[in-house]
């Protein structure tokens, strides 16, 4: 076969080729040969399997010399600033936008969150009484771990307010965060050609800074029978902007109606009442309780009180009366309504603010009887005690705050007379110059 005869003749060539070596080669070709076949037979070994080991020895931490700093290992981190960071891995954010109908309930069921963790949150609210009527608009952010427990919430109430609750050590804790932004002063004044409303608007003043000139005046003046043609208004009022952005939070300062007979005045001390430019107050002082006659008190202030219901820690940021359901409730001073609704846990409740400086609340109401945005006087009914919300029987809960810090309200230094006190004399006289300098009247 041709195949065979080829492969014979290749055989005659390598045989003649190996007979025609050197001695000295042909054995060289040997032991090659013979190598190659011992090398055929050793055990192969995968690099790819085999373990590279070697020993890294770290410097112990030292400031190098001429001054610059040299790193520390992880372990000196730690033994300064103990526990390492919160790891929140796993963890979501969601976010949400209030709309018409919405609730925290709702989103609370849509996202597999407790109930119990919102019952948690409305206790820890009852300083601040947000997350009961929340309005379309409002952003709300939850973060929740792996195992779906809520982290923190955070809630943007409205243009400078922003409150949020983190859980701190088995329990929830309520921060609301204000922006104070910037009080700036405006100078209005126009004259009386007809109503004091119409010409006050066109001065530049809104509604409801008409109506608190009106409620600071109307105990010294009449504005429907006293005022005629060529009379002149004169008004200050102080107003905030945050970022430049004004968000209609205003003040009254000072107001002056000339008439052809006299100049009637109204200053806003700091305790939040009108005087006028004696020092004589406009309305009446303020009450010492909501009231009427001596009641029992069943719980006082008490910032480290142990939570009846909840058994934690919590603080009582105002006075409980012993009252069954429907005594009636009166406003302690002149203000207006800042907010007025229900909350799970406050029940109905009524927020009064006296001026920049005092504001009134007013807890677990059977009824209410005013709204949002209403002024009211001194001695005003307002509501009736009851048991509403999270209350362990029939009781009034009042609280006073300072500049919106909760203090003792049966120990709180009210003035509680017509006259500006003689202490208070001087900073008064200061303040009513300078209020009257801008308007420039002195």
């Amino acid at each position: 076969m041709p195949f065979l005869i080829r492969i014979k003749a290749l055989l005659n060539v390598f045989i003649s080729f190996i007979n025609n070596l050197p001695r000295k080669h042909f054995f060289a070709l040997i032991i090659l040969f013979v190598g190659l076949l011992v090398l055929s037979f050793l055990p192969s070994q995968s690099v790819q399997n085999q373990n590279i080991k070697r020993q890294l020895t770290l410097p112990v931490a030292s400031v190098a010399k001429e001054g610059y700093p040299v790193a520390e290992p992880i372990e000196a981190e730690r033994e300064q600033y103990g526990k390492p960071s919160i790891d929140f891995t796993g963890t979501r954010e969601i976010r949400f936008v209030i709309k018409e109908g919405d609730s925290l309930s709702n989103l609370f069921q849509k996202e597999g969150l407790s109930a119990a963790v919102l019952h948690e949150l409305q206790e820890a609210d009852k300083l601040h009484l947000r997350l009961g009527n929340l309005v379309p608009g409002q952003e709300i952010k939850l973060l929740v771990d792996g195992d779906n427990q809520l982290l923190a919430l955070k809630i943007k109430i409205d243009f400078a307010n922003t409150l949020s609750f983190v859980l701190k050590e088995g329990s929830y804790v309520s921060l609301l965060e204000t922006e104070k932004g910037e009080w700036r002063n405006s100078y209005y004044q126009g004259s009386v050609t007809g109503s004091f409303y119409v010409n006050a608007k066109a001065s530049g003043l809104s509604a409801g800074q008409i109506q608190q000139i009106s409620g600071a005046l109307q105990e010294k003046f009449d504005f429907n029978r006293q005022l005629r043609a060529g009379d002149t208004f004169h008004v200050l009022v102080s107003k905030q902007y945050i970022d430049g952005q004004y968000t209609y939070d205003s003040e009254v300062l000072a107001v002056l109606i000339k008439t052809r007979q006299q100049t009637y005045s109204a200053f806003l001390s700091e305790d939040g009442r009108y005087y006028d430019d004696s020092g004589q107050g406009l309305g009446k002082a303020y009450r010492r309780s909501p009231l009427d006659g001596r009641n029992r008190i069943s719980s006082r202030f008490n910032p480290k009180r142990l939570h009846p219901v909840t058994k934690r820690i919590r603080p009582h940021n105002g006075t409980d009366y012993a009252v069954g359901v429907g005594t009636k409730v009166y406003s302690i001073g002149d203000g207006i309504v800042q907010r007025a609704g229900y909350h799970p846990a406050a029940g109905n409740y009524i927020v009064i603010k006296h001026g920049r400086k005092y504001t009134t609340r007013y807890l677990h109401l059977s009824k209410i009887f005013v709204r949002k945005g209403q002024r009211i006087k001194m001695g005003r009914l307002i509501g009736k005690s009851g048991n509403t919300g999270r209350s362990t029987g029939p009781h009034l809960h009042y609280e006073f705050h300072i500049y919106n810090k909760p203090v003792d309200s049966t120990k709180v230094n009210l003035p509680l007379s017509q006259e500006i006190s003689k202490k208070n004399k001087k900073a008064f006289n200061a303040r009513r110059d300078g209020f009257l300098k801008e308007m420039r009247e002195i």
